[in-house]
């Protein structure tokens, strides 16, 4: 099969090829992801780890931000170290467009795997110039993005839209200097949001430039001329975000370990995980597509020169099946970038770690999922042109979109994607935390604040317990507080006579004394007496669920001169009160129309730099190719200005700041719009002979 297909004119690829088309699909993918959200206002992101980054959002935005590197908790588990591009584009979405707190994660959710799609089929489209690969490409690798491996990890997708961004520079970058400039931003900002998979990208990429020595027969001079400029990039901007953490742009230094922190827990709760994570992907459906998307790369690059690759710069020594294979693009990176897919086999080696974690260190697999589907669907249309087999084509594309509709409905069924009332924080945690955060309003925000939290089951598993609902506390305490937050594992009797709960649970019995140390060492750096806090919402089981029983006062163990307050039911009162219990819920009135058109006028409005830099990065770049660089190329932009603006500053991300930082940003791009030279071409291409 060769791209463009022969019938490449026809009324299918005229149609598929207008930009209506490419706005069309690009629509639907963001209708099929937001439609929930929007038929349910109310509602929150799915999963559990938006907690995390809608804490750690919010602290930038009344904390200086150096703030962000001191926050660690017992056994670091709530450290990020310099992962700070989500919060500080967090904080451009709350200040501009004016986004609620619990509606900031959603957005990210909805918008990343949908722009990385538009990438990934941008990307391909480049390659190969057939509409049906970027429509492929872009449904196909989106309907992925509701599996296990993508849903909730939003640190995880931010880094791989990041590298997604970057593919369309990897051959540019041989003989253009903005090229160069476009892939170094990207692995910096992916190096500044998830270090660890962007140190298995760089590795991958000296995979890819070993490729192509193979396929030249080890014609060394060749293959550092062309992947020369992109390995010395990359070098470069890894040994960048080393000296990031190192030395610290916000302050603070941080130990790169800082950047993935694995649960303790065993081999056997990780193989299971594997297998259900392998099992959500429908192997026996997306397996068949996966192979036919890399058999028909394989055989298409050995029929043809690929599109970045003239047939005259091909030498007489070169010509011949194993040339093609080792030069295309498209093939390299969807080949090689399976590599990093090893790691999930560790157990084979004995090693203890997350392997399922590896699926999402690559987007190989996605990406080849969909062009297996162009594959396929280009094979029917073209079948059913022929004429006698236009039922047999018809069944043959109308299984493929099957495949890719159910892909989408079981995506959304086990993510929980279109339940309305799961979550990361659930309605009766969002009506006590709202609670708690109106009546520690009036409070000093330099008063320390204790969570106290148990629950019956207290095997390994207390770990992600614990994580949890230290990140979703977080949720009920206001500017100024969101910093002061520590928690205890126990019952509150215990805490109160200042000792750990130990219950013959090797996993738990390391925690608690952990955190009533870490909670005390937070009181030595604090000014203000602590406020101890229990909550039903973390206590629905355990030590301190009898405390919750009572339809009366607060009653429990007496506080002596420790203010301590329980919660429940939209209410706060005081253990040992004979007063009864007070409502303080908190208002979440919506904006109305006004607000919806700040939200609306703001997003556009953060487009506008990438928008304006487009065409100097890419200047033949097309429609198809705006749709997922545009605002890739902004969020680029706007995240970097905003991290070295607050760095300079090291003050709290205010709307004024994120003000100026957007204008810093656009007036950037403006430059680079006036600076592009419209008649500059790449260089002659020459390939060295062995």
């Amino acid at each position: 099969m060769t791209w463009p297909p022969p019938d490449f004119r026809s009324r299918i690829d005229r149609v598929l090829g207008r930009p209506a088309a490419f706005a069309l699909t690009a629509a639907l993918l963001l209708a099929l992801f937001s439609w929930t959200f929007v038929a349910n206002p109310d509602r929150v992101a799915p999963t559990k780890d938006p907690a995390y980054y809608t804490w750690r959002t919010e602290m930038l935005l009344s904390e200086p931000p150096q703030r962000q590197l001191e926050i660690k908790g017992a056994f670091d588990m709530f450290s990020g170290g310099y992962r700070v591009a989500a919060p500080v584009l967090g904080g451009y979405l709350r200040t501009i467009p004016g986004v609620d707190t619990l509606k900031t994660t959603i957005i990210l959710m909805v918008a990343l795997p949908v722009l990385t799609a538009l990438l990934l089929a941008g990307f391909a489209y480049r390659q190969r110039p057939d509409p049906l690969m970027w429509h492929s490409v872009a449904l196909g690798s989106a309907s992925l993005f509701l599996t296990p491996p993508f849903v909730g990890y939003l640190d995880n997708v931010l880094c791989l839209f990041f590298l997604a961004a970057s593919l369309p520079f990897l051959d540019r970058a041989r003989y253009s200097w903005p090229a160069r400039a476009a892939f170094a931003m990207f692995v910096v900002l992916a190096g500044m949001t998830h270090p660890t998979t962007v140190v298995i990208f760089c590795a991958t990429l000296g995979l890819m430039a070993a490729w192509r020595l193979l396929w030249r027969r080890f014609a060394l001079k060749s293959v550092i001329a062309d992947d020369g400029p992109i390995l010395l990039t990359a070098f470069l901007s890894v040994v960048f975000v080393y000296l990031v953490w190192k030395f610290g742009v916000w302050g603070p230094s941080a130990n790169i370990a800082d950047a993935a922190l694995p649960p303790p827990y065993g081999s056997d709760f990780f193989v299971d995980r594997l297998m259900l994570w392998v099992k959500a992907m429908r192997p026996l459906l997306n397996g068949p597509l996966f192979a036919i998307g890399l058999i028909g790369l394989i055989v298409a690059a050995r029929r043809q020169p690929p599109a970045n690759l003239e047939p005259e710069d091909v030498p007489a020594s070169f010509t011949g099946k194993r040339h093609p294979l080792g030069e295309d693009e498209l093939t390299r990176v969807s080949l090689i970038w399976l590599a990093p897919l090893v790691g999930i086999f560790g157990f084979l080696g004995g090693l203890t770690y997350p392997y399922y974690r590896f699926f999402n260190t690559t987007l190989a697999w996605v990406l080849l999922v969909g062009v297996g589907i162009a594959v396929a669907a280009r094979y029917f249309i073209d079948k059913a042109g022929e004429g006698g087999t236009k039922r047999v084509a018809l069944l043959g594309v109308v299984a493929l979109l099957v495949i890719v509709g159910t892909n989408f409905t079981t995506g959304f069924k086990l993510s929980g994607w279109n339940n309305a009332e799961g979550g990361w924080i659930s309605a009766q945690q969002r009506e006590d935390l709202s609670a708690l955060r109106a009546h520690l309003a009036n409070e000093d925000d330099d008063r320390p604040v204790v969570f106290v939290i148990d629950q019956d089951d207290r095997d390994f598993q207390i770990w992600g317990f614990t994580k949890l609902s230290g990140n979703t506390s977080r949720y009920g305490l206001p500017p100024g507080m969101v910093d002061q937050a520590f928690l205890y594992l126990g019952s509150l009797e215990n805490y109160l006579a200042g000792e750990p709960t130990l219950v013959g649970e090797e996993t738990y019995d390391k925690l608690s004394p952990a955190l009533l140390e870490d909670a005390e060492e937070g009181f030595e750096r604090s000014e203000g007496e602590p406020i101890v806090v229990a909550a039903a919402a973390f206590n629905e089981t355990g030590e301190n669920a009898t405390l919750f029983q009572s339809e009366g006062p607060f009653l429990g163990p007496d506080p002596g001169d420790v203010e301590v307050l329980l919660v429940s039911n939209g209410n706060v009162g005081f253990v040992g009160s004979e007063s009864p219990r007070h409502t303080t819920a908190a208002s979440d009135a919506d904006g109305g129309i006004l607000h919806l058109l700040r939200v609306i006028g703001g997003l556009l409005l953060l487009l506008l730099p990438g928008l304006l830099a487009f065409h100097y990065f890419i200047p033949d770049g097309v429609f198809a190719d705006g749709l997922g660089m545009v605002p890739a190329l902004s969020l680029a932009l706007l995240i970097t200005v905003g991290t070295l603006v607050l760095g300079v500053t090291r003050t709290p991300f205010t709307s004024l700041l994120a003000g100026i930082c957007i204008a810093i940003a656009t007036a950037f791009g403006y430059l680079l719009l006036r600076s592009i030279s419209r008649h500059a071409h790449p260089p002659e291409r020459v390939i060295y002979g062995p």
